[in-house]
């Protein structure tokens, strides 16, 4: 009998601990709805770009929203993004944001907050610049101090992960070609 109510605790103890770290886990999470905004550079017009691909990847690499802007450059993803615990005083997260749209130069944002303001609400907008065959074409990035070889390493890998193309360009002094907004259907 004391055999059977020792593997009973050890049971019941093991199943309790599991759903205390599913509460912990949930207390854990941000959720919110982030407003991505893709423009032209000014010096191009300050012009909304319509169907730019914006990418939403959380803090262990996985990518939890993508979407193309509409008409006014804009997309709205839902996140859910672990507590970030960096901030103890505040229930928010940080995301890494992507943009590829057809005629641009792609742009990292590596540090956009998520419910900053208490209100499920982030915001990010994603200055793109023109392809330009007088200037270097390669990607943009924010808020990182990383080289670029890194930040092209890791936007070949999300590129191919979500099976982007790369754009059309009839200049071959441009290669590699930036990565355009089109997935390729596999």
């Amino acid at each position: 009998m004391g055999q059977k109510n020792l593997f009973i605790f050890f049971i019941v103890s093991f199943l309790f601990s599991s759903i205390t770290v599913f509460a912990e886990t949930n207390d854990n999470t941000i959720s919110a709805l982030l407003t991505a905004k893709a423009k032209s550079t000014f010096d191009d017009g300050d012009r909304p770009i319509r169907n730019a691909r914006i990418v939403v990847i959380n803090s262990l690499g996985e990518i939890i929203g993508t979407a193309l802007t509409n008409s006014n450059g804009e997309v709205k993803i839902p996140v859910s993004v672990l507590k970030d615990p960096r901030f103890p005083m505040k229930n928010m997260g940080e995301v890494t944001v992507l943009a590829f749209a057809n005629g641009y130069n792609e742009l990292i944002n590596f540090s956009v907050p998520v419910n900053e303001f208490q209100d499920h609400t982030a915001s990010v907008f994603i200055p793109l610049k023109k392809i330009d065959p007088n200037r270097r074409n390669e990607p943009h990035f924010l808020n990182g101090s990383f080289h670029r070889f890194t930040v092209f390493e890791m936007l070949n890998y999300f590129a191919g992960k979500l099976g982007l193309q790369r754009q059309n360009i009839n200049d071959p002094t441009i290669s590699p070609a930036p990565w355009g907004p089109d997935i390729i259907k596999q």
